[in-house]
């Protein structure tokens, strides 16, 4: 929904926002059902790809969450009936503080594509032959033989598809519990989405 041309008054103005929010979270979680049910159907699931897509796409609706009230508020704060100078003040410095979240959400928006383009591992790197033979060639969480084996910084070694699942909930090693992944982008990697309504 799109704002009229006249000024809203505030509670039209809310409504506004909150339908369209609900259609761009609701269309968020299709877009994500779609992708869980690719990634389940595919071979060899592959938990770090889809964990970075969801993110990625999380990221995308937020950034969508954050531009949808501008024009509504932007809108609403030219009212020229508080006084032109009121009006202006207040429409500059939700402009302001509105730039600066949308710059906030696109860095992070840009920071899960990265992620997602990038082939290594963020939290270690693939292990060799050698690596995998001198740790049993056994998976310390699961115990089956390892498909994909991923050496943490730690120097333990688990499969990829394990240990990717293991970090979308912890940042230590599963078996040491070394600080291993870094907090620099929270991972939406398991559907998750963020629960409040962007109002501003």
């Amino acid at each position: 929904m799109l704002p009229q041309k006249s000024i809203p008054p505030f509670w039209h103005a809310l409504f506004i926002i909150m339908v369209n929010d609900t259609l761009v979270r609701q269309a968020s979680m299709i877009l994500k059902c779609l992708l869980l049910m690719y990634y389940k159907n595919s071979r060899g699931r592959n938990y770090r790809k889809q964990g970075q897509m969801l993110t990625s796409v999380e990221y995308l609706m937020l950034l969508l969450h954050a531009l949808l009230p501008t024009p509504v508020w932007y809108r609403f704060f030219l009212n020229k009936d508080y006084g032109s100078l009121f009006s202006s003040l207040m429409t500059g410095l939700y402009l302001t503080f509105k730039l600066i979240s949308v710059v906030e959400k696109v860095q992070s928006f840009f920071t899960a594509l990265k992620a997602l383009s990038r082939k290594e591992v963020r939290y270690g790197a693939y292990a060799t032959s050698e690596q995998v033979n001198a740790a049993e060639d056994l998976r310390a969480i699961c115990q089956e033989k390892m498909h994909t084996p991923i050496l943490l910084r730690c120097k333990d070694i688990f499969g990829e598809d394990r240990v990717s699942e293991w970090f979308e909930r912890e940042r230590t090693c599963p078996l040491c519990r070394a600080l291993v992944k870094r907090a620099d982008l929270r991972s939406y990697g398991d559907g998750s989405t963020s629960l409040l309504f962007q109002i501003f």
